[in-house]
């Protein structure tokens, strides 16, 4: 079994993507999703890259999607890395330039020769411990679960809590999934495994007896497993509202995101159930959190360092808080892959 790693990459520092991004970018200077910090770079993707090399061994080859540019020490000529640039990826290339991750994952499908199997995963989520085959795919199956939410995100919601971009767009995700599947049937298996815990049966029983419809899934930030032809299922069923996330150069409340994929398998049942504990996510805003994150690294495969600071933390905050987790890196994963320079 084959199985390819896909992921997008953007260097926020080349000078003229971000001349080309501050062209377009009219309304987004406050909103965060699309402000400039969205895009920077901490250098995390010579590591993320290592780890699949190093603790993925039996990896195929690795998709990187770039606008075009791609980092000094990366060997593109290298027969395990496919550099893909947008105007390659896009089905519409009118929709292009863009400067939103959503946009560019409505796109996947149109990527050629991808294996059957593949892990779609951000350059910013790290595998850091070595892996097998069967923690993706089982059976021939993506390994994932099914977790139903509690309450709905809806208006009422909304009022309450607030809703970002992407929020909206799981949403979004949702709704284009119960249009399609009005009666979600799957096995008890599927619905109680072994694996979840009390909170999940309760919460699936409920869902699989009174709602039928998904209000809420619940998921992870970690790589995830795909099957290429669930890329051109969801494409062929949901091309129109698909396009009109692809023309969204930036985020927008009518997204939709990759996360459409993983629910139109789980939905469909066509996923092997066995849900996970070894994975973690940080939202990085301050030293602290950073300092936290660097704890607790060693305690997971995959380990998500996420940078959410905002642009009035201090010049000295930021460089440590950068600094420290490539020092990390480079403790974890000192030896350089085949594909680096």
């Amino acid at each position: 079994m084959k199985i390819d790693f896909v992921l997008p990459w953007v260097d926020g520092s080349d000078p003229i993507w971000l001349q080309e991004k501050n062209r377009y970018d009219k309304n987004n200077k406050k909103d965060y999703n699309n402000s400039n910090m969205r895009y920077r770079d901490w250098g995390t993707l010579r590591y993320v890259l290592r780890s699949i090399e190093h603790n993925c061994p039996w990896y195929n080859k690795i998709y990187l999607i770039t606008e075009g540019h791609y980092p000094n020490w990366l060997d593109i000529e290298h027969e395990r890395i496919v550099l893909i640039t947008h105007d390659e990826l896009y089905f519409d290339k009118s929709h292009l330039p863009v400067f939103s991750s959503p946009s560019i994952e409505m796109n996947l499908a149109n990527i050629d020769d991808l294996s059957d199997n593949f892990v779609y995963l951000n350059d910013d989520t790290l595998i850091l411990k070595p892996i097998g085959k069967d923690r993706f795919f089982k059976n021939n199956l993506p390994v994932d679960f099914f977790s139903h939410g509690w309450i709905a995100r809806n208006k009422i919601f909304e009022e309450l809590r607030g809703m970002n971009s992407w929020a909206h767009s799981i949403k979004n995700n949702i709704d284009l999934i119960n249009r399609k599947f009005p009666n979600v049937k799957l096995t008890k298996k599927q619905l109680y495994h072994s694996s979840y815990g009390i909170k999940t049966k309760i919460s699936n029983f409920l869902f699989n007896n009174i709602y039928k419809q998904i209000l809420w899934l619940e998921h992870y930030h970690q790589p995830i497993p795909y099957l290429k032809k669930t890329l051109k299922e969801v494409h062929a069923e949901f091309s129109d509202e698909m396009m009109q996330c692809s023309k969204n150069r930036f985020r927008a409340n009518n997204d939709l995101n990759q996360y459409l994929y993983r629910y139109w398998q789980l939905a469909s049942g066509q996923f092997y159930p066995s849900k996970h504990f070894d994975h973690k996510y940080y939202k990085i805003e301050t030293k602290e959190d950073m300092q936290k994150c660097l704890s607790e690294i060693d305690n997971y495969t995959f380990v998500c360092p996420n940078d959410s600071i905002s642009e009035d933390i201090s010049e000295e905050d930021y460089l440590y808080i950068e600094t420290e987790l490539i020092k990390k890196l480079k403790e974890l994963l000192p030896n350089k892959a085949s594909f680096e320079k």
